[in-house]
Parts: structure tokens; C-alpha cells; sequence
């Protein structure tokens, strides 16, 4: 399964989700391997999960120019891969369905629209869009969609994820509410990412939420996601229109 993790601002929880929805599959035994691939030029999913590394000799834009290596292994994730990012321009997007065979990839992107960005939402069989329940995370959906649009990517391959969210706000309900009422409950997930310090504290140390805080509701919610995601139900075809 391919996932393109993507969303035009930025601190909305897209590294966060791309390394523990990683974790989480590989945990609840979803996947044998997670590759995880750094596009965002700020290389944080790079520096959370190999702080200790020296510069890779291969990177996210090898992968995508289609120059031969190997992710690296993620210490205390079995499983979990990582194409580390790179501060260098990327000069050719144009990675093949099956350069990973029998994994799941999930594209850490960049806060920004590109045509790089473009053509891995072609590539891409799910776009995972996060967001935070508030008016700017609501009003930069109509701006999503209309990327999408504009380039012919089906409305139904996208999934928008609400991060940092708590029942109790009166706000966070109502834009839950806004978007479900606006795009139906197939591409608003009914999986939330609660507000929790744990999620912020674990790049700190250099580990998912499954190493950081095992029993926190961090690890509930990813693994709730995760379970969510691997349903055959939940896996929109690449010719849906």
C-alpha cells in the first residue's frame, strides 16, 4: 500500500502520523515492513528516527530519481525502514509501484504543493491528509481539494485524519462536524489523534510513541488508524473516479 501523507501547512501532525502509523502496522502485525520516505526538505522524520547518523549515502532523492540502495533500519522497530531525506534539490520524481515489494510506503511530504508533490498523489493509492480542528486547518481543505482536483486525483483516494484532538472543545467538535456534513464520513476518518504531551515528547528521544509511552493514548490511536487503514474496505482503488 502506498500513502502519501500530505498537507499544504505545516505543524499539523504529518511526521508525527508518517513514523507512528509506521510503527503501528508493523506492531499489530499488519505489515512485515514500513518504508518510510523523507520528502520534506526540513528532513524532521529523518532526524527523529536516525539522530545519531552520519550523512546517508542514499537518500529520498535517489529513490525517487530510481537510483538503486537500501532504506535504513529504524533501531528497535523491526520492520520499520526509513529513505532518509535530503536538503538537495530533487531533479526527477518518478518512483515505480513496486519498487518496495510487499511493504507499505508512507511519504512523509513537505508543506508545500510541487510538481513533485503532484506526481506521487498519482502514485499514491491513499492521500492522508492531517489536520488540526480548528478554522485555519478547515479553511485549508477547500485549498486541498481543489489541488487534487485541478490535477485529476479521484476525491474518494483521500483520507483527512484530525490531529491534536479533544472531545471536550466545543470547536473541535463542530469542525469534525463541518467536514463530515461537507465530505462524508468515507474520507473524514472516525479516528481521531488525541492531544497528548507523549506524541510530543517521543522525537525528542528518538522513538515512536510505541517505544516512548506504550501505554498512552497515542499508541491507541495509531493503532486504531493503522487497523483502520489496512481494511480492504478502507483501501480506495487507483482507477476510483
Amino acid at each position: 500500500m502506498r500513502v502519501l501523507i500530505h498537507n499544504q501547512k505545516g505543524g499539523v501532525g504529518k511526521t508525527t502520523t508518517a513514523a507512528n502509523l509506521g510503527a503501528a502496522l508493523l506492531r499489530g502485525r499488519l505489515a512485515r515492513h514500513v518504508v518510510l520516505a523523507d520528502l520534506d526538505p526540513q528532513m524532521h522524520l529523518t532526524a527523529m528516527l536516525t539522530p545519531a547518523r552520519s550523512t546517508p549515502d542514499w537518500t529520498v532523492s535517489d529513490w525517487l530519481a530510481g537510483r538503486p540502495g537500501q532504506p535504513v533500519a529504524i533501531e528497535g522497530e523491526k520492520g520499520l525502514l526509513l529513505v532518509p531525506g535530503t536538503d538537495a534539490p530533487v531533479q526527477n520524481v518518478a518512483p515505480q509501484p513496486d519498487t518496495f515489494k510487499k511493504s507499505w510506503t508512507l511519504i512523509d511530504s513537505a508543506p508545500a504543493w510541487s510538481d513533485h508533490t503532484a506526481v506521487l498523489s498519482h502514485w499514491a493509492e491513499i492521500i492522508l491528509c492531517p489536520l488540526e480542528p480548528d478554522f485555519l486547518g478547515l479553511s485549508g481543505v477547500s485549498r486541498l481539494l481543489m489541488r487534487f482536483a485541478e490535477i485529476g486525483v479521484p476525491r474518494a483516494r483521500l483520507r483527512f485524519l484530525l490531529c491534536r484532538y479533544s472531545a471536550r472543545l466545543s470547536v473541535h467538535r463542530d469542525v469534525r462536524a463541518k467536514l463530515v456534513e461537507r465530505l462524508g464520513p468515507e474520507l473524514v476518518l472516525p479516528v481521531t489523534v488525541r492531544s497528548s504531551v507523549r506524541l510530543s515528547e517521543a522525537p525528542g528521544f528518538g522513538q515512536t510513541i510505541f517505544r516512548h509511552a506504550p501505554a498512552s493514548t497515542g499508541c491507541a490511536d495509531y493503532t486504531a488508524l493503522a487497523r483502520l487503514l489496512a481494511r480492504p474496505a478502507a483501501q480506495p482503488s487507483l482507477r476510483s473516479a
